[in-house]
């Protein structure tokens, strides 16, 4: 049975204990008037003014929080069930891990903006306008700021120029539904960020899709370092040193959830560097890195495809087929060595295996290694990747 996360009652306790009250009363009032048609017998039975009673039975007013839940309702969005088959859901989790990355919940819950490229945001926007009856606008958005560091106990301030898009939801309940799920609002360097348990207890696929969102968002691109070897990538966030264990956390959510992919990382770590906030606190970059070994980035590329970050899955792209274009020897070498284990095994030397195959003569001592000393050529084990 899927996991309900999100249900109506859980919906309600977000709003006043007033609004909850009303919407609870609208219920009542529309289940007795099933049989009752006075409306001053039903207002006296449930303690609500005769004229709220008559709006609501004539329909001219709805209490704030049963419009919220209705709106929900109409998106397929309340229950909010894991369920990976929705087009309703899907599109909700990517959301919400844009809330992890380049986006915000209004600390006042009233919307969400998200931040990225026109291209990568336009086509969420087209999304949501083909799955939810939200109200969605683009605009591109400039910014300045300065930034004060501290670095080995040098203090230096550099000022900071941005520009960008920003897409705007304004829908106020589906800021409450992903607050509600686990999304953190406001802030998100001075609170404690955690992936929720019904994520890391839900399918792969919605796993993936969590991923591929949050890695296209914050995850450095892998690049050819070496005609055989891509460069690590870097995943890190921002957090006040005080909440620098939580961050670590978080991180280590991350990982558990690539490892699940087979994809490997390395130990988390802190940036020496400070950056000093208005508030007076200090802040620090704590990261990790996808292990650069080549198989594991090729496993990253198949398994995780950055979403919503268009160019920067097309760079990623490119590497991978320079190195694969640049590998095509390393697939002659996997053959011949199966090939060499295969003589082998029918009980021929090296030196005949090496005389019948007509091998280069850098071939001799190889050969040698791999049937003495247990070696294999590069990547051999791991060749299904490829």
């Amino acid at each position: 049975m899927p996991e309900i996360i999100v249900d109506e009652d859980k919906f309600l306790s977000i709003f006043s204990a007033i609004a909850r009250h009303n919407a609870g009363n609208y219920h009542k009032a529309l289940e007795l008037n099933k049989t009752i048609k006075n409306f001053c017998e039903i207002a006296r039975q449930i303690d609500q003014p005769k004229k709220t009673v008559a709006d609501w039975l004539s329909h001219k007013k709805t209490p704030h929080a049963v419009i919220a839940i209705n709106e929900l309702n109409k998106n397929k969005l309340l229950p909010l069930i894991e369920n990976s088959d929705s087009e309703a859901f899907n599109l909700f989790v990517e959301i919400f891990s844009f809330v992890y990355g380049d986006g915000t919940l209004k600390k006042d819950l009233s919307g969400i903006d998200l931040f990225g490229q026109e291209a990568d945001l336009s086509n969420l926007q087209d999304k949501i306008k083909k799955t939810f009856d939200f109200n969605t606008r683009m605009s591109f958005v400039e910014s300045r700021s300065v930034i004060t560091r501290e670095s080995k106990g040098i203090i230096y301030k550099k000022e900071i120029l941005g520009s960008g898009y920003r897409l705007r939801i304004h829908s106020a309940q589906l800021a409450k539904l992903l607050y509600l799920a686990g999304a953190p609002k406001g802030d998100k360097i001075t609170q404690a960020v955690t992936i929720p348990e019904w994520l890391m207890n839900s399918s792969k696929e919605t796993k993936r899709r969590f991923l591929s969102v949050l890695l296209g968002n914050e995850l450095q691109c892998p690049y050819i370092r070496a005609k055989n070897a891509f460069t690590c990538a870097h995943l890190g966030f921002h957090k006040i040193e005080s909440r620098e264990k939580d961050l670590k956390e978080f991180l280590l959510q991350i990982m558990t959830l690539l490892k699940e992919f087979g994809i490997a990382t390395s130990q988390i770590a802190s940036e020496k560097c400070r950056t000093i906030r208005k508030d007076g606190n200090r802040s620090l970059k704590v990261y990790f890195s996808i292990d650069s070994h080549s198989p594991n980035i090729l496993r990253l590329f198949k398994e995780i495809p950055f979403k919503y970050a268009e160019e920067k899955q097309t760079r990623f792209e490119k590497a991978v087929q320079k190195f694969l274009a640049n590998s095509q020897h390393l697939k002659q070498e996997w053959a011949l060595y199966e090939k060499v284990m295969q003589m082998h095994a029918r009980g021929l030397g090296r030196r005949t295996i090496f005389k019948q195959l007509n091998l280069p003569k850098k071939y001799f001592y190889r050969i040698n290694a791999w049937i003495h000393y247990g070696q294999k050529p590069l990547y051999f084990d791991e060749k299904k990747t490829f």
